[in-house]
């Protein structure tokens, strides 16, 4: 199996059949039963990866692969608005699944939160941008409707400055514009708890600590 791009905090590998996700990181077992869980719960309902191999190793996580273009790389090839209002309209579908259906007893006005949403953790057919998998469900949870809408705007305007003009699409294709102010109220919030989640990692603490700054430094 050949490591696998955008793969950025775990060993990720593939081989075009099957995909293995060694978790790292703090709470690295809590994540991988996340994520197991809830590609299990949602894989009729969502465009997500099918979980394999109930006996992989300790660590592991054994996925079947999805074909489809990265967010990411169709972003920098031009495909911002196409890519964003995308994102947007699967944000919705995704937040019209009970959150209880991967956790039991979530309480009432909680929608499924995938954590870490955006272009970064999902495919795109390249034709017609169509997304063909939500991947990373490790950070999953049932939560408010803003925060992954918040996120994925976080990522294009910190990742992909140059994109920032097309990040209205985004809130075309979801349907709402939540105000600048609670956006960046939820933006500054994830990067402290990033920054209290990598506590004991120094290199991991100064990135969000400097990301931390130019997120509030930011205005509409």
């Amino acid at each position: 199996m050949e490591p696998m791009r955008h793969g950025y905090s775990h060993d990720t590998r593939g081989d075009g059949v099957t995909v293995v996700k060694r978790y790292a990181g703090p709470d690295a077992d809590l994540r991988r039963r996340t994520e197991r869980a809830a590609l299990s719960a949602l894989v009729e309902l969502l465009p997500v990866p099918r979980v394999r191999g109930a006996t992989a190793p300790a660590g592991d996580l054994m996925m079947g692969h999805v074909a489809g273009a990265h967010g990411q790389d169709l972003i920098d090839e031009g495909h911002a608005a196409e890519v964003l209002w995308s994102c947007g309209v699967m944000l919705r579908r995704i937040q019209g699944v009970d959150p209880a259906v991967v956790f039991p007893g979530a309480g009432p006005g909680l929608v499924l939160v995938h954590g870490d949403y955006g272009p970064n953790n999902m495919l795109f057919d390249p034709r017609t941008f169509a997304v063909t998998a939500v991947l990373d469900w490790e950070w999953a949870h049932a939560g408010d409707p803003v925060d992954d809408l918040a996120w994925c705007e976080w990522i294009v305007r910190m990742h992909h400055p140059g994109a920032t003009w097309a990040v209205g699409r985004l809130f075309e294709g979801y349907g709402r514009r939540p105000a600048w102010e609670e956006r960046q109220r939820r933006w500054v919030a994830r990067c402290r708890g990033l920054i209290r989640t990598v506590r004991d990692d120094r290199a991991a603490v100064e990135l969000w600590t400097e990301r931390l700054a130019l997120t509030e430094s930011w205005r509409e």
